[in-house]
């Protein structure tokens, strides 16, 4: 394994390990969290699931809506590199005493030069991901420098400098935002590309406000906490001039440009009433559930499944509504129109697997077999979804991401086959899991195509 996968490896179990607790956290009163009644299996069983990585998880390269330039890595790359000179490889006990405080500038620097590694040697549309990687660099490589640094300076005017970064960063992201246009050219590939570019856009300047709007230190912070701060304001930063150059490109790549936000504006209105259209019943009291289903919704297993088969129905349904109720700078529309297909897929994999459960398909496994059929199942319809969908769009923008969510149930199992072998591990979660994405990736293509058609050919 290369130091690049090492690292790439390393922030993703971090990440999981983040949204896994986020979702202990939103779950920890519901009735059914019984994993302990669940049928156990051993950590060989586990094992087997996953043995040799046959069928693999397809690879499919996330879709890319413009070309940086090299020499926007190039510059990526020496911002990372000046905020990393005055950090060492090996920090001294005696020049920093706090263990904690050292393994911190350590950390945020191996993490630095991870991801500045990840992004080397790369070349055509690779630069696109690579741009954006460098980005995530200088956040690390800034808090690393900054934690250093704080050690010996004078806290209150550190924090009356970075006071001042931030109202200049903050208004030059809401500038960013507030100026967004949705320009590009007419006809279906050109409303695909921009659609993605400008999803892409939209997501990464709100991620930029995001980490600018929760900024908040005083003189109480810790050094640790001042290079975290300092972190976001360089990602903020890094992020307002990765887009600068990707919107000059895709202006400059671009043939005759049209005016595209009232395509979008229809498409998402249209998107936001056929989602009000679907009967969801409240989340309220114990057994909301058992509405979404003809028959008996037993505690544990079955309420597991149908949540992990309807929560991303809620969550699409709350971004498109959200996305439709924007005010006239319109810069939340093409991240709207990811919500609107995002829940046309999700309402239809709900359906998918609500009518398996109400035939009596689904059910807690007692061996891995249906665990093992689940998972090929998945693999093979992510397959058939990915030779459907190939132009760089919303719709492989969905596919990756699906498929990234497959990876994730994968590595869950993959954890628990690894330990002691004599510990029992609960495998019904994941079972759910693989049911809900065979279904995602089985009706990817339909929503792909309903979306489309009001992007595309709106009915006059």
């Amino acid at each position: 394994m290369t130091a690049a996968q090492h690292g790439s490896r390393r922030r993703f179990l971090a990440g999981l390990a983040t949204a896994s607790g986020i979702a202990v956290a939103g779950c920890a009163d519901l009735p059914w969290e019984d994993e302990g009644a669940s049928t156990g299996f051993s950590r060989s069983d586990a094992e087997e699931i996953l043995a040799d990585s046959e069928p693999a998880v397809p690879d499919v390269v996330r879709p890319v809506p413009v070309e940086p330039a090299a020499k926007a890595l190039d510059a990526q790359r020496t911002r990372v590199d000046d905020l990393l000179s005055d950090v060492p490889d090996a920090i001294p006990a005696d020049d920093v005493p706090n263990g904690v405080v050292r393994e911190s500038i350590a950390d945020r620097r191996d993490s630095a030069i991870e991801y500045r590694d990840e992004a080397a040697d790369a070349s055509g549309a690779d630069r696109y991901h690579a741009l954006r990687t460098l980005g995530r660099a200088r956040k690390s490589a800034r808090a690393s420098a900054t934690t250093l640094a704080a050690i010996e300076a004078e806290t209150e005017a550190l924090l009356a400098e970075l006071s001042d970064e931030r109202t200049a960063v903050e208004s030059a992201v809401d500038d960013r935002c507030d100026g967004i246009a949705y320009r590009g050219e007419d006809g279906d590939d050109g409303r695909l590309r921009a659609a993605l570019f400008f999803a892409e856009l939209e997501r990464d300047l709100q991620r930029a406000s995001h980490r600018v709007g929760r900024w908040s230190v005083d003189d109480t912070a810790t050094v640790i906490d001042l290079g975290g701060a300092a972190g976001d304001l360089e990602f903020a930063t890094a992020t307002t001039a990765i887009w600068d150059h990707c919107t000059d490109r895709y202006a400059a790549d671009t043939g005759d440009r049209v005016d595209l936000e009232p395509v979008f504006a229809d498409a998402l209105e249209t998107s936001a009433d056929r989602a009000g259209a679907v009967d969801l019943p409240d989340q309220d009291g114990d057994d909301w559930l058992s509405t979404l289903v003809d028959g008996e919704v037993d505690t544990g297993f079955d309420q597991t499944v149908l949540w992990e088969a309807v929560r991303p129905v809620y969550d699409a349904r709350d971004g498109l509504r959200d996305a439709d109720g924007i005010d006239s700078t319109g810069r939340n529309l093409a991240n709207g129109l990811r919500d609107a297909l995002r829940f046309e897929q999700e309402y239809r994999a709900f359906e998918r697997v609500r009518d398996r459960f109400e035939a009596g398909e689904l059910a807690r496994p007692d061996s891995i077999d249906p665990i093992g059929s689940e998972r090929t199942a998945a693999i093979s319809a992510a397959e058939s979804a990915a030779e459907e969908l190939t132009r760089p769009s919303l719709g492989t923008d969905r596919l990756t991401e699906t498929i990234r969510t497959l990876s994730w149930t994968d590595d869950k199992i993959r954890r628990k086959a690894d330990g002691d072998p004599g510990v029992v591990v609960s495998l019904a979660g994941e079972f759910g899991e693989y049911v809900c994405l065979r279904a995602r990736f089985e009706v990817l293509p339909e929503a792909v195509d309903a979306f489309r058609g009001r992007l595309l050919d709106p009915e006059p």
